[in-house]
């Protein structure tokens, strides 16, 4: 868990709209801007792929080495930078100690947790005028650059770019935004509101780092039109479950596979490089690129708490309906396993109710004797497989923890 509340944002309510329309479309777009008008051709420093998927699913170019065009070393100024991370979450994982820093976050219950991947489609990465409307979020001015293309991405490994949440962070080179619509150069004046989507998977996305042997699982993703699929181990290094209780029943080595599709907007986003909350967008900069990173945090899957800031996060949940092991082998959990369960009775494979072991980890309060989880609000869940979906939905961020508006773009599927 993070002890600082104050140390990061992500965790608030960033959008009146999700808040209310936790599975379906039902947040419908803004009336057109008063600030502008038709969108902006597609001016990056990047070729366009052909379309066609071929390959299983996969679009013929899918194979083709990427070249983001933009290097770390590189100093254009008037340009800005488009990259992504998961930050150190993501990349190295979640540790665990009973007693965390002032800014770490650990799962609460004991576990480590270790990614293996994170795959998602990131579209329509685009700049816009700002809106004259700060109290509205949602509303953005003129179309300015827009790259329309999906990029397969897994956001675990590690890019050649610093990351912007410093230390041993590292970021993904997309592209570069170089000048706006009919070749207009960037104002270095103007902070452009940032805005992407994070979408479906699609034969036809530019694959930025997926190694052959990922193939069949972005295959899988199209197949059901996922929009993330994350998988990795998580190894329980808590206090030891006393005999007798529920929690001793449970496994010490899980292996995990979520997948779901939950596709999203996510518009005019904070940039902390402008120095603080509630400072949108992103300005060129006369003496070299600016950045503009799409962040996402890991954390939210974890939650039990929505519309909240930063809840800690947990696991037990998980390792208490997961598939015991074969032969020795680590549980398997997946969404599937969620399925049923109310958020407010989460009882384990045998159907008893999951003590909440968050005590033995140092600025922890306990929810009560037994785990529940607290939707605050948001509606049309139906069980905590929808949760966790509803909860990651809220999971990208600008530039570390830029928070954006979000905007439903289609139901919450498995």
């Amino acid at each position: 868990m993070k002890t600082n509340a104050t140390a990061r944002t992500a965790g608030r309510m960033i959008s009146l709209c999700l808040a209310s329309a936790a599975l379906a479309t039902a947040c419908a777009p803004p009336p057109p801007s008063a600030d502008g008008g038709a969108d902006a051709r597609p001016v990056t420093d990047a070729a366009q792929p052909e379309g066609g998927a071929s390959d299983g699913g996969l679009g013929p170019g899918f194979t083709t080495p990427f070249d983001p065009g933009i290097t770390a070393a590189g100093n254009t100024p008037n340009t800005i930078n488009v990259t992504v991370s998961s930050e150190g979450l993501g990349q190295e994982g979640f540790d665990y100690t009973a007693m965390p820093a002032m800014d770490q976050i650990v799962i609460v219950d004991g576990w480590e947790l270790r990614f293996e991947s994170i795959l998602t489609t990131l579209s329509n990465v685009r700049l816009n005028q700002p809106g004259t409307m700060p109290a509205d979020p949602s509303m953005i001015g003129a179309a300015v650059a827009q790259d329309p293309r999906s990029f397969a991405i897994d956001a675990k490994k590690m890019g050649s770019f610093a990351g912007a949440g410093g230390g041993s962070e590292t970021a993904i080179p997309l592209f570069a935004f170089r000048q706006g619509a009919g070749g207009a150069a960037l104002d270095p004046m103007v902070r452009y509101a940032f805005s992407f989507d994070i979408a479906s998977a699609t034969g036809d996305a530019t694959n930025v780092n997926l190694s052959p042997e990922q193939f069949n699982d972005y295959r899988e993703m199209i197949a059901k039109r996922w929009t993330l699929l994350l998988t990795g181990t998580a190894t329980y290094r808590g206090r030891a479950a006393m005999a007798g209780t529920p929690s001793a029943d449970y496994p010490t080595s899980v292996r995990f596979r979520y997948g779901f599709s939950a596709p999203a907007s996510y518009i005019n986003c904070n940039n902390p490089d402008n120095g603080g909350e509630g400072s949108p967008g992103v300005a060129p900069r006369a003496t070299g690129p600016a950045r503009a990173q799409i962040t996402l945090h890991m954390d939210h899957l974890f939650w039990l708490r929505l519309n909240v800031e930063d809840p800690p996060p947990h696991f037990d949940l998980f390792a208490a309906r997961a598939t015991p092991g074969a032969m020795g082998m680590p549980a398997l959990s997946t969404l599937d396993d969620l399925m049923g369960v109310a958020p407010t009775n989460l009882v384990d494979r045998m159907m008893r109710p999951i003590p909440d072991r968050g005590d033995q980890t140092t600025g922890y309060t306990p929810m009560g004797p037994r785990l529940v989880a607290e939707t605050n609000g948001a509606s049309g869940l139906d069980d905590m497989r929808s949760f966790v979906a509803f909860s990651t939905r809220s999971f990208a961020h600008f530039n570390a923890d830029g928070l954006c508006f979000v905007r439903p773009n289609g139901p919450i599927t498995f």
